[in-house]
């Protein structure tokens, strides 16, 4: 088990797995279920992830680029007259 505020193993070694979460972490700070994550991977719009034997792990930096990635901005174009406006 690992000691999460510090990233260090209960052996004392350092956590290799510090920085990352899991696939249930992922799906609950994101609000989706386990079958969109893995849909999700599936059709290649899920951020990068690792995979260790059957565990799916995220790193969080590379969640955290891809949510920034998935930004939209929203373009203003002016619109046009309105029918039956002011003459």
């Amino acid at each position: 088990m690992t000691d999460t505020t510090t990233g260090v193993a209960e052996t004392g070694a350092p956590d290799i797995f510090d920085g990352y979460i899991d696939e249930q972490e992922y799906c609950r700070q994101r609000g989706v279920s386990l079958r969109t994550a893995q849909r999700d991977r599936q059709l290649r719009q899920s951020p990068p992830y690792i995979t260790v034997g059957k565990r799916v792990l995220y790193r969080i930096e590379a969640v955290r680029a891809w949510l920034l990635d998935q930004e939209r901005r929203v373009e203003r174009r002016a619109s046009a007259p309105r029918a039956g406006g002011q003459r």
